[in-house]
């Protein structure tokens, strides 16, 4: 009797693990209040091609972050934040995707690949399960399937809320923010 051969596909093996390198975005797009850094400008204990100078004693929340590209395998080298031009970073909640745009290249997130994909993503708003925030210098957007909705940059403590409005056209998108003295008021009531 002959034996059957059967085909088995190896499993698949991890990619290598990422790592920043010469990646030092999320040193500049962000404030740092331990070592008085301000969102726009690069630490000043960033050294260009060797990282962070006081590494092993930067401050707890920059060894707490990990920008989605060094999380997730499914983003590859152009989701690198110094190749695309922004930082992706997901907020506690778990729906909502932060785009953090550098001020260099304030339009690197309308490039493609990238808009097309965060157009896809948009599409969450609609059922309410997610949502894209794009932080650009000149305001935040709200990325959804047929229209970037634009807002001023919200200051500390201010609500940002969306969800879907009807309209005479029918259901639609919507962006507000609401100050932080309004929102504790609203939350109250």
């Amino acid at each position: 009797m002959a034996k059957a051969h059967t085909h088995r596909t190896p499993p698949r093996s991890r990619a290598p693990l990422k790592a920043c390198g010469e990646c030092n975005l999320c040193c500049k797009v962000y404030d740092v209040e331990d070592v008085g850094k301000k969102a726009g400008t690069l630490c000043h204990h960033t050294r260009e091609s060797d990282g962070c100078s006081i590494w092993g004693l930067h401050p707890q929340i920059c060894q707490d972050f990990k920008c989605l590209w060094l999380k997730h395998d499914d983003l590859n080298g152009l989701w690198r934040p110094n190749t695309a031009g922004f930082v992706l970073r997901l907020e506690p909640n778990g729906t909502t995707l932060n785009v953090d745009v550098d001020p260099a290249r304030p339009d690197a997130w309308r490039q493609a690949p990238y808009y097309a994909q965060f157009k896809l993503w948009g599409e969450g708003i609609l059922r309410s399960e997610s949502l894209v925030v794009v932080y650009a210098p000149e305001g935040l957007y709200v990325v959804t399937p047929d229209e970037d909705l634009f807002l001023r940059t919200p200051k500390r403590g201010d609500i940002l809320e969306t969800g879907m409005e009807m309209t005479l056209f029918g259901p639609r998108p919507f962006a507000r923010v609401l100050p932080a003295a309004r929102g504790r008021h609203a939350l109250r009531a």
